[in-house]
């Protein structure tokens, strides 16, 4: 989720909160915890510490490590301790409890967008993905906004009891969705090594990667009906070079954080441009998301990009910044 929404999360834990006798008893307490909820709610993202060594590094570490379980409690440790330093008359028991549940949230809600997390960490470097709702879900947003407009009328643990409740169900109904859907693309795509959902805010409304051995499948599948759009093989040009551009650095970079790259390669009059997008962020124009490789004709020459491109405008000026450089980075 966006950085946006585990700050409202993180307001709704805190409105959780007052079902706890402790805490709603106790007007210090309860700035406390929704303190440590707000800042808990965002803690693991706070690996943003990365991108001081390059895009690459925070490509390759993001939702790694500061999303893995031994990290969970940490994370409720130190939070809840820097709360308590600046509020010592807290309850720190009670403070650690809904920070670490605030910590919770967060790594769990990511598991169900299409980005997922390496949870498993240290002991699997697979990244989990439940395909299940967008990286910035409205319902959930609204369903706070939601809870916040009753808070005058109603004891606001109890209303956000019942919000989280309804958040839930809507997680669940969607990740039941997204269950069926793959299975039944399975059926028909029997020899499909993975079936990737990007969902759409509209339940039951999916663009979907469907790999195969010999190459990848894009469609749209709405309303029990796959609409296929085009297809890349996985018999590419220059196969020589796209294998050494694997280890370059924001490429490996690239390649660690997704397993839906896919290598185009295109020769220019200076070079070769190597891009590798990862197809799951696509838009009918272009992919929004990857890593560029210039490598000049002589094969001595380098330039590199990695990170989103959000416009044609942008990416056509990330290319020309690529092609008109002639020094190795």
């Amino acid at each position: 989720m966006d950085t946006f929404s585990h700050i409202v999360m993180g307001l709704g834990i805190g409105a959780l909160a007052q079902i706890d006798p402790v805490v709603s008893n106790n007007q210090f307490l309860s700035q406390a915890v929704l303190l440590g909820a707000v800042i808990g709610s965002n803690a693991p993202d706070f690996d943003f510490i990365y991108r001081m060594k390059g895009k690459g590094s925070y490509i390759r570490n993001h939702r790694g490590t500061s999303h893995s379980l031994p990290a969970l409690p940490l994370w409720a440790v130190f939070v809840s301790g820097f709360i308590y330093l600046l509020l010592p008359g807290a309850d720190f028991l009670h403070l650690f409890l809904w920070t670490f549940l605030a910590v919770i949230l967060h790594v769990f809600l990511d598991l169900f967008n299409v980005h997922g997390t390496q949870v498993l960490l240290p002991f699997s470097r697979k990244w989990i993905s439940f395909d299940s709702i967008p990286l910035t879900d409205p319902f959930i947003f609204m369903l706070h906004v939601l809870g916040f407009c009753l808070l005058p009328f109603f004891h606001s643990g109890k209303t956000f009891l019942v919000i989280y409740a309804c958040m839930f169900l809507y997680l669940f109904i969607r990740t039941f969705s997204t269950i069926f859907i793959k299975k039944y693309l399975h059926s028909y795509f029997q020899n499909a090594i993975e079936i990737k959902c990007i969902p759409h805010t509209s339940i039951g409304k999916y663009d979907v990667i469907i790999e195969t051995n010999e190459d990848f499948l894009f469609g749209v599948y709405y309303k029990n009906e796959l609409y296929i759009e085009h297809s890349f093989s996985k018999v590419i040009p220059f196969p020589e070079l796209v294998e050494d551009s694997k280890s370059d650095e924001v490429v490996a970079d690239l390649l660690s954080s997704t397993h839906f790259a896919y290598p185009f390669v295109r020769e220019c009059k200076k070079g070769y441009l190597i891009y590798w997008n990862d197809l799951r962020f696509r838009t009918k124009r272009f992919f929004r998301f990857g890593a560029i490789l210039f490598i000049s004709s002589d094969l001595k020459c380098k330039k590199r990009y990695i990170g989103h491109v959000n416009s044609p405008k942008q990416y056509k000026k990330v290319l020309k910044n690529l092609k008109h450089s002639h020094s190795s980075i």
